[in-house]
């Protein structure tokens, strides 16, 4: 049974440098957390800490990985559910920011 997300998600394919771990790139992100491909194996449970890279700007953070799973065929690529458990600074804003630039430029590229 999947719950009602607390904050809405928005795909956006944003590097993700973790300590000591090859970096990830996500699949959508919320104030809450992010959705993530992976090329090394993670378990429910583990904890994280690293940075996402806003533009030009790298917001530290502390998360959880909530849920992880394997691709079909494969031993360790796949995907992994994240909650921030910390997250540096002005984090809201910041996305908030990003994802009105990344509007602007769709909008300037068709027109």
């Amino acid at each position: 049974m999947h719950l009602p997300r607390a904050v809405p998600r928005f795909e956006h394919r944003l590097a993700v440098r973790l300590r000591g771990m090859l970096p990830l790139y996500t699949r959508d992100v919320s104030e809450g957390g992010f959705c993530a491909e992976m090329l090394q194996p993670m378990k429910a449970g583990d904890l994280l800490e690293g940075a996402l890279l806003l533009g030009d700007e790298e917001v530290p953070f502390q998360a959880q990985v909530m849920w992880a799973r394997r691709s079909a065929g494969e031993r360790t690529r796949g995907r992994c559910g994240v909650r921030f458990v910390t997250i540096g600074g002005d984090f809201q804003r910041r996305l908030g920011a990003f994802r009105r630039l990344q509007g602007r430029r769709l909008i300037r590229w068709f027109t």
